[in-house]
């Protein structure tokens, strides 16, 4: 098992840290659509603070993902692949990357400005270091369920661009991210 990137896929550690978080933020979207819909009441806060606990956690994965990124460069992008789908590859990259950082960033405010709390799993809360704050925290809101509504459309576009590679143009760039793939 291969741990670290190299020129012809990514390693274990990438590769896991990539689906591992997809299955996060695909999970975290589909439950901040079903919480946001439920009345008020002691199972809707439940599955808020599910909420908060997952979204610090993938906030955590990101962390360690672009740490390991520059420890483990990724994959140089295929030959073929040059001019705009060059750049619609590296665009839609940065775009998930900066979506990823400003969803937890926009909760944590959310919650801050909004005087709630975050818990993670119950183990430990997050310091709070903003004061509740009514016009900020409506911001703040409006702010993360926009960016959760672009995340969602740029996940789908990464897949099907993945799925493009793999089943239209028959390169090697899905294959990439779900196996061992040496120099």
């Amino acid at each position: 098992m291969q741990i670290r990137n190299t020129r012809n896929g990514y390693g274990a550690i990438a590769r896991a840290l990539h689906w591992w978080m997809a299955a996060l933020v695909i999970g975290l979207i589909g439950l901040g659509l079903y919480m946001t819909d439920q009345p008020d009441g002691d199972p809707k806060w439940a599955l808020y603070d599910l909420h908060k606990s997952l979204g610090t956690l993938l906030f955590m994965f990101l962390v360690l993902r672009i740490v390991w990124r520059k420890m483990s460069p990724p994959p140089p992008l295929p030959a073929g692949m040059v001019g705009f789908e060059a750049l619609a590859a590296h665009a839609g990259h940065l775009l998930l990357y900066a979506a990823m950082i400003a969803l937890p960033l926009t909760g944590y405010l959310d919650s801050a400005f909004g005087g709630y709390h975050i818990s993670f799993f119950g183990w430990f809360d997050v310091p709070m270091l903003f004061e509740k704050d009514k016009p900020l925290f409506e911001l703040a809101e409006l702010a993360h369920h926009w960016i959760g509504y672009a995340l969602a459309l740029l996940v789908l576009a990464h897949a099907g661009a993945a799925l493009k590679h793999h089943f239209v143009q028959k390169d090697d760039v899905l294959l990439r991210m779900l196996k061992d793939r040496p120099d």
